[in-house]
């Protein structure tokens, strides 16, 4: 009777020990697997460190260069006292061994008043090339400097003056710091840091023999088949058999904005050993092995199972000890990420409230954080502006004509999934007077909040300067407008002498009657008027337009005509107007002086063009140009068609360029055609283009037709 509940006990205890034993393998493997993971993410964590701290020192050379870049004098760039100093105090600034500009023309402007040898030419120096290859701020790779004959890596930076490249700020950071902050970063006794180019050479690295000159897949064989997985993946972590005979682990992540990246290397068995000491992941692998055991030993015999009991509860004990030692260290770890997540918070936010720009950041068109910048741009105190929304800081109509509020709404519309936007927006400062910004609008999500970041610049000063080249280019026209009121006034002069003449002359014959004198008055009446009629039409043409409205392009185009008719007629040139629309108005909204203006600037460029071939080609060449007015539905079109030969094709893709001219400087500013593609595009929202046909140019001008608009306080806008 006592035999069979033993027996059976033993049974159901060795069925629930194989169960158990099974449940206890799947969970060990499961358990590998997480401790692996765990041991990459930690490798990886130690990398993407080591490179936000990399990425924090070039970031903050970079701003210096580019404050650098942003002061110096480049309309006249030289060697003078305000240049030099102002790259002297950029050395001071970023600590930096030179700062210098090179120019085209082989010129190099040092701020160290380094004196290069004879045959210096800074265009064949590696950060001259770098900044004409990346055309933005960016930096080499390392080279010797001449001066100091050390290690360095050049930060360059292209210098634009009003759209024209002007040359290359560079400058020299020594490598020491970079290289102390990556030699110096430690994680286990035999692990190192390093720095490699995309293609494997070395650029920092513990053993100075190999900085570059050796490549990692040359030190590191078994690396060969690998090396790829930087360019493809841009982060990850290789398992490699070394040199040293050992199973290693290499994390490495990119530096941004760069082809470096920077590798954490460490056996394998540091690498499990660090991790075993801060996660709780090996004592859930050491009691899963234990019980393993234990059942085994369970299976093998009851008689030994006190054994076996005994076993685990004193590594059970030693687990939960381990446990706490665990703890005791994941609590430091977390008191460290607080404190350096309160330096990282400390650092952005300064950053954040000395930007050149003003920032703000909006909920549903609230804001609800700015910058110094904005309090300082809109002219209220902070705790005001943080009431405002963004229709609050705007006027009701956008120099566009659109109302802000249905144009805001688009904008964001598009700025949906963390999309950029950039933009010209007008802005009311707090003393009501209005200005126009550059804004570029970014949302982004935040604790389950949907925020739009704004960055506005204040760009008063380029629109005024805008404005006033355009006026300037318009007064530049003078001389070749009085010469068309010359031509225009021969004719009418001429027959006003006739009608003086023959006053005269029925004096002297005896037949000055009362029919004569009323002939000749209305005749000279007449001529008088039309020579009125060409100074108001000249004194419209210089009139500078201050508000968009409604341009009537069929009168723009006559207006225009009127204003070369003689100067085409003098030249023997044809000018005609086919109109394709009827009597129909074909309205666009934008400025009608300006428009005129460039309509005016085409013709004369294709009546040069028409006279140029003429001369080339001598006989009996009839000079023609034809405007054509044509429009679909929503659209109206402009062609200007000469037989002027054509623009020589190496110059066609130029010729909008500003300062860019065909013509020599005595006769032409290189300004014409980049004011008309100005005027057409920015302010009237249009498309101009040019091209050759087989006779010669054609240039292209395309509106969408304005809707029906109402003026509202001296602006038009859409009717609702």
């Amino acid at each position: 009777m006592t035999k069979y509940p033993i027996k059976k006990t033993i049974a159901i205890i060795t069925a629930c020990s194989v169960v158990i034993l099974i449940a206890t393998i799947i969970n060990y493997r499961i358990t590998q697997h997480v401790v692996e993971k765990t041991v990459i993410g930690r490798q990886e964590d130690i990398a993407t460190k080591a490179v936000n701290t990399v990425e924090i020192w070039l970031n903050q050379q970079m701003k210096i260069l580019e404050a650098a870049s942003q002061a110096v004098p480049l309309a006249n760039l030289g060697q003078d006292p305000a240049t030099l100093d102002l790259l002297s105090m950029a050395m001071q600034a970023g600590h930096f061994t030179d700062v210098y500009i090179g120019t085209p023309a082989g010129t190099l402007i040092d701020g160290a008043k380094w004196t290069p040898p004879a045959h210096y030419d800074p265009r064949e120096r590696p950060w001259y090339k770098r900044g004409i290859e990346t055309g933005t701020l960016s930096f080499t790779t390392p080279y010797v400097d001449l001066v100091t004959n050390q290690l360095v890596i050049a930060l360059v930076k292209p210098l634009f003056a009003e759209g024209t490249f002007v040359g290359v700020m560079g400058a020299d950071t020594i490598l020491d710091t970079l290289v102390e902050n990556v030699l110096n970063y430690k994680q286990s006794e035999s692990g190192f840091a390093f720095i490699v180019e995309k293609s494997g050479t070395i650029i920092i690295h513990p053993d100075k023999a190999y900085v570059m000159r050796a490549k990692l897949q040359d030190i590191e064989p078994s690396l060969q088949d690998k090396i790829h997985t930087f360019n493809t993946d841009g982060a990850g972590t290789i398992f490699y058999q070394g040199t040293n005979a050992r199973d290693n682990i290499l994390s490495f992540k990119q530096i941004t904005g760069s082809d470096w990246f920077l590798c954490v290397t460490v056996p394998r068995e540091e690498a499990y050993s660090l991790t075993r000491k801060t996660t709780m992941v090996f004592a859930m692998e050491i009691v899963l092995r234990v019980l393993g055991i234990l059942l085994l030993i369970v299976l093998v015999g009851l008689g030994a199972s006190s054994v076996g009991l005994f076993l685990f509860s004193k590594r059970y004990s030693t687990a939960v000890q381990q446990h706490r030692e665990e703890l005791s260290g994941i609590s430091k770890d977390l008191e460290w990420n607080i404190t350096k997540r309160v330096e990282v918070e400390t650092y952005y936010k300064t950053l954040f409230n000395v930007a050149n720009d003003a920032i703000v950041i909006s909920n549903d068109l609230a804001y609800v954080e700015c910058n110094q910048k904005a309090v300082e741009m809109f002219g209220l105190p902070r705790e005001v502006l943080l009431t405002k929304t963004i229709l609050d800081c705007s006027p009701e109509l956008q120099p566009d004509g659109s109302r802000s509020r249905d144009r805001l709404a688009t904008i964001l519309q598009d700025s949906l999934g963390g999309k950029q936007n950039v933009f010209r927006w007008s802005f009311i400062r707090a003393d009501g007077v209005e200005f126009p910004a550059s804004v570029g609008l970014t949302s982004f999500t935040l604790n389950s909040r949907d925020l739009v970041l704004s960055s506005i610049r204040d760009i008063s000063k380029r629109v005024d300067a805008e404005g006033q080249l355009m006026q300037a280019q318009k007064m530049a026209a003078v001389g070749e407008m009085l010469a068309a009121i010359a031509h225009q006034w021969r004719q009418p002069l001429n027959t006003l002498s006739t009608y003086i003449s023959s006053l005269q002359a029925a004096h002297y014959n005896g037949i000055l009657s009362k029919e004569v004198i009323d002939r000749v008055v209305t005749g000279a009446g007449d001529q008088i008027a039309f020579m009125s009629k060409t100074i108001d039409d000249f004194r419209n043409f210089f009139k500078p337009s201050k508000i968009k409205g409604p341009v009537d392009i069929l009168k723009a185009v006559i207006s225009a005509v009127k204003l070369m008719e003689a100067q085409m007629r003098h030249n023997r040139i044809n000018l005609t107007v086919n109109n394709q629309v009827g009597a129909s108005s074909l309205i666009v909204f934008g400025y009608q002086g300006e428009f005129i203006h460039v309509l005016v600037n085409i013709l004369a460029n294709a009546k040069d063009a028409v006279m140029e071939h003429g001369e080339r080609m001598a006989g009996s060449f009839t000079g023609s140009i034809d405007i054509v007015v044509s429009g679909g539905n929503d659209s109206a079109i402009i062609e200007i068609l000469d037989n002027g030969g054509g623009i020589p094709e190496h110059f066609l893709p130029k010729i909008f360029n500003p300062y860019y001219t065909t013509k020599g400087t005595s006769s032409g500013t290189g300004m014409g055609l980049y004011m008309s593609k100005m005027i057409v595009e920015k302010e009237m929202d249009g498309e101009l283009k040019a091209e050759n046909t087989r006779n010669g140019a054609k240039f292209t001008i395309t509106f969408k037709k304005m809707k029906e608009m109402i003026a509202v306080s001296g602006q038009w806008s859409a009717r609702s």
